[in-house]
């Protein structure tokens, strides 16, 4: 997904996605910046953004003095509350601890991550498989095996993520060693979630 940026101005504002800048006051002199860009540039130079300049309605008229009157004083309102978007100097995406959702396959991981998680799984999986070898029922063990490998389903599915493809990748064959050797696609964020070195 990608992320702009803008300036009102005086200062930066963003992430935000297309959908939450349609929600801006921005016009088409607004100046945007979005990875990938080399330099700021106003919104009308930006093709993928024609879209926002659609939706800009015209200036109002001078005539309505209240209405203006009240338009001031929501946008005093509006300065002194701050809002959940307004950061201010520059985006600096929460750290990601490792583990943090291991059972979830949104996002992505880093090949750390993805190591351990191999190794606890076989380490699991290597006392289970004694167990069953001593005598344990293999029945009483079923329960134990379904979360394990929907935990390392979901570990593999977001170490593809962050290489830059489809969780479905981890079913080639041997494609695990790519998973653990390979470096995670460069930039802020891609197609599936935030970078999880930043």
């Amino acid at each position: 997904m990608k992320y702009y940026f803008y300036s009102d101005g005086e200062k930066q504002k963003g992430p935000f996605t297309i959908e939450q800048l349609m929600n801006e006051n921005i016009d088409k002199n607004t100046l945007i910046w979005f990875e990938g860009l080399s330099a700021w540039k106003p919104i009308k130079e930006i093709k993928e953004l024609e879209v926002i300049l659609q939706l800009i309605p015209p200036p109002i008229p001078n005539t309505e003095i209240e209405s203006n009157s009240i338009n001031k004083e929501s946008k005093e309102i509006a300065k002194e509350s701050p809002t959940d978007n307004d950061n201010t100097e520059s985006f600096t995406p929460k750290k990601r601890r490792m583990f943090s959702n291991p059972f979830s396959f949104d996002g992505r991981i880093r090949r750390t991550e993805y190591g351990i998680s191999l190794i606890i799984y076989f380490v699991i999986a290597l006392f289970l498989n004694l167990m069953v070898i001593s005598g344990v029922e293999a029945n009483f063990l079923l329960p134990i095996y379904i979360p394990m490998l929907w935990f390392l389903l979901a570990q593999g599915a977001k170490r593809c993520h962050d290489i830059g493809n489809t969780g479905w990748f981890q079913i080639i064959p041997f494609y695990v060693f790519w998973l653990i050797f390979a470096k995670g696609e460069f930039g802020i964020t891609n197609k599936y979630c935030t970078n999880p070195k930043n």
